[in-house]
């Protein structure tokens, strides 16, 4: 994004949780429409003159100030990147706010809106509706069911390969920049956003008798994350031992310091001032190139541990506490009542996931096979694949047991 898109600092507002198709379709009165100006004599409230070029970053500047308690700078920026594109291909700076008010807007919004593929529909004219209305001050002109028909819904991504993350994880084992490794590993071992990991602090860290971080927990609210949702993570023993030897590195952190700083050089890193979600982003494809790793992006690893998650055989809340996600998303009566405390969130991680979701990748080869009912071997492989659940498992194993148990010796009498 260029400068002149760079939005203001984040707010407290949130958005919905999938943050990946986040979208906002802001709805006027009647009453509440903008008015275009008429030049020096009769100009609008926004002060630009009705047959004059529009500006750019006072369109950027308004829509800013004016989304500024209900989006996040991060969001901001998402929709001012959709703003850009519609801008760069449309010329939309040598048009007039009149003429972009009359039949001419409705044109090259529609001419723009072709060009976007279907999948992403929905999300970006979401998005250029909310720039539009709040950034260039003007009604929507367009009519979703009359100028474009059905917008099918957002395409779920596929989760990333097995493959593809062994590939990963065996580069990252090796990488001998700290930094690098320890971001990575937080998103891989837990399917966070690049946003989670540069917005926690020290005081997120949760220590044991010994002092080794053991746990993160943090209000998705309070530390600025896209959304509210909480993280609740039992740290798996690779991550325990990158935190612990990053947090040595430096001077001993105040609660409020972010765990990764800005800056990338040690002995000059601003301490107190949190590092931009660019720098991560430089920092992970830095590690796919260096390593000649197949493309993966972080959406993709969150996919992954949502799917790994499933396979370990995770509940609702263990998972969604883990990932960031809301516990209680779905609305049903049991999801709101079910809280279990965060000592039972982090048992019921360690028992299901002792090496994180990273450790699912392990090949043991450990023959096991001999002696036993070939229905016996068919029915582990379905539920170490995922294709069965653990109730499932439990019930079916336990018949097959029974069934192929030697017949009980009757006691002799005596």
């Amino acid at each position: 994004m260029s400068e002149k898109f760079k939005p203001s600092p984040a707010n407290t507002s949130t958005g919905p949780e999938d943050g990946e198709h986040s979208g906002l379709d802001v709805q006027y009165e009647p009453n509440q429409e903008p008015q275009i100006g008429t030049g020096k004599n009769g100009t609008s409230g926004d002060a630009i003159e009705a047959d004059n070029p529009v500006n750019i970053s006072t369109i950027v500047e308004r829509f800013v100030e004016q989304t500024r308690a209900r989006l996040r700078s991060e969001t901001q920026e998402n929709y001012l990147w959709a703003f850009q594109r519609l801008v760069k291909e449309s010329e939309l700076n040598a048009f007039t706010r009149r003429q972009l008010a009359g039949p001419k807007g409705r044109l090259l919004l529609l001419s723009h809106i072709e060009h976007i593929p279907q999948a992403s529909r929905r999300v970006r004219i979401a998005q250029l509706k909310t720039v539009w209305t709040f950034g260039l001050n003007l009604p929507w002109p367009i009519d979703v069911k009359r100028d474009i028909g059905r917008l099918p819904r957002v395409g779920r991504r596929e989760s990333a390969a097995d493959s593809v993350m062994m590939a990963w994880k065996n580069a990252i084992a090796h990488e001998p920049d700290l930094r690098f490794r320890l971001e990575w590993l937080l998103i891989a071992q837990h399917g966070w956003r690049p946003s989670h990991v540069i917005r926690l602090k020290w005081r997120n860290v949760r220590y044991d008798e010994t002092g080794k971080p053991i746990a993160i927990v943090a209000n998705g609210a309070l530390e600025g994350f896209k959304t509210s949702s909480p993280i609740a993570a039992r740290l798996s023993p690779d991550v325990r031992d990158a935190l612990d030897t990053w947090k040595n590195l430096g001077p001993e952190p105040l609660p409020d310091w972010p765990i990764f700083p800005r800056g990338d050089t040690p002995g000059r890193l601003a301490y107190t001032q949190k590092q931009g979600k660019e720098l991560i982003l430089r920092h992970y494809r830095h590690l796919q190139e260096y390593w000649k790793l197949p493309h993966l992006r972080p959406v993709d690893v969150r996919h992954w541990v949502a799917k790994i998650c499933r396979i370990a055989g995770l509940s609702k809340q263990a998972s969604a506490y883990l990932m960031g996600h809301d516990p209680t998303q779905g609305g049903s009566m049991r999801d709101w009542y079910d809280n279990p405390q965060l000592e039972d969130i982090f048992a019921e991680q360690t028992e299901m996931l002792p090496h994180g979701p990273l450790g699912m990748l392990e090949n043991e080869s450990i023959e096991l096979t001999d002696g036993l009912p070939s229905d016996a071997v068919t029915l582990m492989h379905d539920y170490l694949t995922g294709q069965i659940g653990t109730m499932e498992f439990a019930t079916r194993i336990e018949s097959i047991r029974l069934r192929n148990a030697p017949a009980q010796l009757s006691r002799p009498e005596t």
